[in-house]
């Protein structure tokens, strides 16, 4: 599993590097694809196996919609998140940390 994990984590170094992304990977459907990415990494799974075993579960979707789930792109539903999360092992933990608030120069009193 550690090869996996250095894996994403210097494809995540990467990423830091290019200019603008930081507002993208700071949005909700990429920080959720991202844990997505990592848990079907360190399962050793590839996105074809994922698929495989959702349609085992009585689910369908396609190799596309993992990816795209993956990467962040579209605005996909609970139900298809269900479906990916579930095969992965489901979820035991959701901890939402924020960030600062930045009041903009309209709402300073």
């Amino acid at each position: 599993m550690e090869k996996h994990n250095k894996k994403f984590d210097e494809l995540m170094d990467l990423l830091d590097q290019v200019p603008g992304i930081k507002e993208h990977m700071e949005s909700l459907e990429v920080q959720f694809g991202n844990k997505i990415l990592k848990r079907r990494i360190d399962l050793g799974l590839t996105q074809e196996r994922l698929v495989e075993l959702i349609k085992q579960r009585g689910d369908l979707i396609t190799q596309a919609t993992v990816s795209k789930v993956e990467c962040g792109e579209g605005n996909f539903g609970s139900d298809t998140y269900n479906k990916i999360l579930s095969a992965l092992g489901g979820i035991t933990d959701f901890d939402i940390v924020f960030g600062s608030v930045q009041e903009s120069s309209s709402n300073a009193r």
